[in-house]
């Protein structure tokens, strides 16, 4: 009986609920004592092919309106269009008031079958699902947001040769201040701080004058879903507003966005994402500085994620005041872990990651850029069986302890090679997956080409191959490296990362025929020609 009674009170309200469409606020009030909940239904929401902003609306406005009401809106199972931005928030006096609402649905949206579920569907490029202006402990759960952007098409190929420009493809507004999400936290700011045309479309009315840089805290977004938006769930993307701290993301799933989760200022502390899912198309899953003031992302707590199929990276962010901490993150298929940047640094416990790779497919340019990072526990590999598959970890200032890396990894820093000095990770107590045992010091041989030869790169195949003198000492299982010249020496896509690379990966060596060497496992930075500061044959010792 335990287990039926809150599915009773809710039978009961539903089919209560049917008949208050039209009630009295009195009606509303009453049944509100008795059960703590109003349904979006008693305000004229239905699913299927209706538009149901202005019942959304007023439902929520109803609650704000009426706090000795209750605070919880149920939005029964369905799929429920609405054709504007759903926007929460009380105004009074033409400033902002702190409210509390708690929005939530029928099931859990992370894995449960759409027939259980509540469905919010726009029909908008321009805007948000949801968006909560000035909040405090704001609970949105198990409702299903979808939008109608469309990724670029994506699979385990292309995932890492697929430019950032490329997802910003038109199918919906994605503005660094008001990019078109699922959910947005403080959305808009003092009118006075921004210019009209960075406003979100035919809102600019909701960007309330001399209302000061205060925002929402203590937000909860637990059990939903959002897919196909340009970023899932945006924190303070005006550029203005500070606050939205102490924001708990909890057990959802996100896909299908260029960006999963953008937290826009390093005002936004203690943001805690916990269990989340990420399968399917997406550039990054964690953004901080391609949106709003573009300071964000220390501070950050991320925990227990589950990371699949096609993912770009996991991080771009800025750690240059608060690190950013990441504690049993599992990630397969993931083509790289990206950029922190900032002194105050990147924190990995006990994460197990598994990095894209097979024929046909490039080689990342990084696997992590920036620093300085810790990784204590886990595993960092190639989980292909291959004990000659070696990973780039050049240009990075970095420690690993204690933990599993699948082989030894490239890691010297080859621009102007013997001049310059370039940050090379360090391994404490590092296991090698592939029945090496554990990392010796040292272990990184190179040797200089007295020759360029011209290298001859399939990008369509991902292979590349070149002829050498007579008896060259090449063998199967080397890795070719370059140096850029000062021309060439960035990465790949430089709107993801300008800085500086000084490590070209050309490929790994998987025949020789006489004086023709041939390679796959070829780096995204690698271009036909002979225009290269030097080359190295570089092996295990």
């Amino acid at each position: 009986m335990k287990v039926l009674l809150p599915v009773l009170v809710l039978l009961s309200f539903s089919i209560n609920a049917q008949n208050l469409k039209s009630a009295s606020a009195h009606t509303i009030d009453t049944l509100a004592v008795r059960t703590g909940i109003i349904s979006v239904t008693d305000f004229g929401a239905h699913p299927g092919n209706f538009d149901n902003s202005e019942a959304f609306k007023r439902a929520s406005d109803f609650i704000i309106e009426h706090p000795g009401l209750g605070s919880n809106l149920y939005i029964p199972p369905g799929n429920y269009f609405e054709s504007r931005p759903w926007v929460l928030q009380s105004v009074v006096n033409g400033q902002w008031k702190f409210f509390h609402i708690r929005i939530f649905g029928n099931a859990s949206a992370k894995s449960s079958p759409d027939d259980y579920l509540t469905i919010i569907t726009c029909g908008f490029t321009d805007g948000f699902g949801i968006g909560v202006q000035f909040g405090r402990d704001v609970e949105i759960e198990n409702i299903a947001i979808v939008g109608k952007y469309q990724p670029p098409t994506i699979n385990i190929y292309n995932i890492g040769s697929t430019l950032y420009s490329a997802w910003n493809n038109n199918t919906a507004r994605d503005s660094r201040k008001a990019p078109n999400c699922g959910i947005a936290i403080d959305p808009f700011c003092d009118i006075n701080q921004i210019s009209p045309e960075d406003c979100y479309g035919g809102m600019k009315s909701q960007y309330l004058p001399n209302t000061g840089r205060g925002g929402t805290s203590g937000m909860k977004i637990t059990k939903c879903r959002i897919n196909n938006f340009p970023v899932g769930i945006v924190l303070s993307p005006n550029g203005y507003t500070q606050n939205d701290e102490n924001v708990n993301i909890l057990d959802d799933n996100i896909y299908a966005c260029k960006v999963d989760i953008a937290i826009c200022q390093d005002q936004s502390k203690a943001i805690t994402i916990e269990h989340l899912k990420s399968w399917g198309p997406t550039y990054t899953v964690l953004e901080g500085m391609m949106y709003g003031y573009g300071m964000g992302g220390g501070s950050t707590y991320c925990y227990d994620w589950n990371i699949a199929g096609c993912v770009n990276q996991l991080f771009n962010v800025n750690a240059g005041r608060f690190p950013l901490s990441a504690s049993f993150i599992n990630a397969e298929s993931l083509f790289r872990i990206g950029f922190v940047n900032g002194t105050a640094g990147f924190n990995l416990t006990n994460c197990n990651i598994d990095l894209l790779t097979g024929s046909g497919m490039p080689a990342s340019d990084y696997i992590f850029s920036g620093g300085p990072m810790t990784w204590t526990g886990g595993m960092l590999r190639y989980y292909d069986g291959s004990y000659t598959h070696r990973m780039n970890l050049s240009q990075m200032t970095a420690t690993f302890k204690d933990m599993t890396l699948s082989n030894y990894p490239m890691i010297a820093g080859l621009y102007a090679y013997g001049i310059n000095g370039h940050p090379t990770p360090l391994f404490e107590n590092v296991n090698l997956y592939y029945g090496k045992g554990i990392m010796t010091k040292d272990f990184e041989l190179l040797v200089a080409f007295a020759w360029m030869p011209k290298i001859v790169i399939d990008k369509a195949r991902w292979t590349a191959s070149f002829t050498a003198p007579p008896k060259t000492d090449i063998k199967v299982g080397d890795y070719i490296m370059a140096s850029p010249t000062n021309k060439t020496g960035h990465y790949y896509d430089q709107a993801m990362n300008p800085q500086l690379c000084s490590t070209i990966q050309i490929g790994r060596v998987i025949a020789v025929k006489e004086n023709n060497i041939s390679l796959d496992d070829v780096g995204l930075n690698a271009y036909s020609g002979d225009d290269y500061g030097g080359l190295y044959v570089d092996r295990i010792k």
